[in-house]
């Protein structure tokens, strides 16, 4: 008898020990993460082909178009001071004149030149940063509206223009394969077309 309680004992506590093992299995199966739905984009597509950055495109070759014509019509005035420069009497009052006012509007052409290409960087950088920061948003909305759990970038760079830029490229390639049913390009692309 003593031998059946021990026996019985012995079982119970088994028993009792897989029972336990057991429960802590399947809590700790519904805390793995489960697979991570993945979504691709193409980020140089949709920066590039967005209606809002050709819009933007269009304004900056218009400002470009209108500056050009300015600095033609300042280079032709200095072309005209120099050959004006050319007939006078070397040492003269008008010579000294002309040579000042020649290089007073040299220097100021050559600083114009230099703020607006300044402007235009500044500008080009402000534009991309507020499209690309736009488009993040919009992505994340997609995302969460099919569920997707991850979205990489995707980038289609090639033929490179250099031998520099396909290394580039090589470097900074995020996805090497996708499956075309995961890019969402197009949807983030129309929904940045849309979005005020």
């Amino acid at each position: 008898m003593r031998l059946s309680r021990i026996l019985f004992i012995g079982i119970a506590i088994a028993v009792l020990g897989i029972s336990l093992g057991y429960r802590q299995g399947i809590a700790a199966g519904e805390k793995q993460i489960a697979p991570a739905k993945v979504a691709i984009v193409d980020v140089t597509k949709v920066l590039q082909n967005s209606q809002k950055h050709k819009q933007w495109q269009d304004k900056m070759t218009q400002d470009e178009t209108q500056m050009k014509a300015e600095f033609q019509k300042a280079q032709k005035d200095l072309e005209a001071l120099q050959a004006n420069l050319n007939l006078l009497k070397v040492g003269s009052k008008d010579y000294v004149d002309t040579m000042k006012k020649f290089l007073d509007d040299k220097s100021l052409l050559d600083a114009k030149d230099k703020f607006y290409q300044a402007k235009v960087d500044m500008e080009m950088q402000q534009w991309t940063e507020s499209l690309y920061t736009k488009m993040l948003d919009i992505t994340a909305k997609i995302a969460q509206k099919k569920g997707v759990d991850i979205v990489l970038a995707q980038e289609n760079d090639l033929p490179s223009s250099s031998l520099r830029d396909f290394m580039l490229n090589i470097r900074t390639k995020k996805v090497l394969y996708n499956n075309a049913q995961l890019d969402i390009t197009n949807e983030v692309l129309a929904a940045l077309d849309e979005a005020q």
